[in-house]
């Protein structure tokens, strides 16, 4: 009894000290959120803060530019990320220094953090950083003024790659010991069918990938809808991302906009684990083979 029960047991501290920070922080921002602050000496209850935030321009052209990053930093990274996972399935058994070198150079985005991917993003894409010098050097461009902004620009693809290539090896490591298992069971069948290559990719491959591709997918883009450092660093003033826009009503705001900061908090949750359910829904009905109808 005890043996069955023993990892339970063990792992059971971590998961009760995460649930109260979880819970308890979500609890904590909900009442803020709609008025309650013992601290500012708030105690009435009311939805205004959300309100506020409903009628207000600013928070849907943050909300637009949110979603429209995190989908994008996630759609890349995805296929980014598929990419690699199939280009060291193809050279599972070619030792070559080229492949160990690129294996780092994946593993490399893993193990720094993103603040830091930030700063080095910035120095490589601003206009006189390393890539417009390098352009500039191999007469590409006329002056290194004309590469194009891509650091603090208001379509945010400074962000955009940033996360790309920070997220896409993770979506490799999720993604290729799946894929190394479907190619090691199954191709050989598919052979003997006569299944050619990109038959057997897009019929057998591609349906039993997708729960895993998707799930980490949503993981990425969960991620980066709700991530700060990143956009605080290298997006612009105006429009700013949710978590962003969030943080500067709380810092600047004073104690009356504080419960519009939490408010914004709540709806990033709130509209997470609706794409979360989404997701979820998907993954039964495209992700399970037979099911698609």
């Amino acid at each position: 009894m005890w043996q069955e029960s023993k990892p339970y047991w063990l792992v059971l501290p971590a998961v009760i000290v995460i649930m109260i920070l979880f819970f308890g922080g979500l609890i904590e921002g909900v009442a803020q959120s709609v008025g309650y602050f013992p601290a500012a000496g708030q105690f009435n209850f009311s939805t205004n803060a959300y309100h506020k935030l409903l009628i207000s321009k600013d928070f849907w052209l943050a909300l637009w530019l949110t979603l429209r990053i995190s989908f994008l930093s996630t759609l890349l990274a995805g296929i980014l990320g598929l990419g690699i996972s199939l280009f060291f399935l193809r050279n599972e058994r070619r030792k070559s220094r080229l492949r160990l070198w690129l294996q780092g150079l994946c593993n490399l985005p893993l193990v720094i953090p993103h603040f830091v991917g930030a700063y080095i993003m910035m120095l490589l894409l601003m206009q006189s950083g390393y890539v417009s010098r390098l352009c500039y050097y191999l007469g590409l461009i006329q002056q290194p003024e004309v590469f194009p902004v891509l650091t603090n620009d208001p379509t945010g693809w400074g962000v955009i790659l940033t996360y790309t290539w920070k997220e896409a090896p993770f979506i490799a490591l999720m993604v290729y010991p799946v894929l190394r298992k479907v190619y090691s069971d199954w191709q050989e069948v598919a052979k003997v069918f006569g299944a050619k290559p990109w038959q057997f990719f897009i019929e057998v491959s591609m349906p039993m990938l997708f729960p895993a591709w998707s799930s980490s997918c949503f993981i990425v883009f969960s991620f980066t809808f709700s991530a700060f450092e990143v956009p605080y660093l290298m997006g612009i003033t105006y429009p700013k991302m949710l978590p962003v826009l969030s943080y500067s009503l709380y810092t600047n705001g004073g104690w009356n906009r504080m419960p519009e900061a939490m408010a914004i908090n709540v709806l990033l949750t709130i509209i997470t684990a609706f794409l979360g359910i989404l997701a979820y829904k998907l993954n039964r009905r495209w992700g399970t083979p037979g099911r698609r109808s």
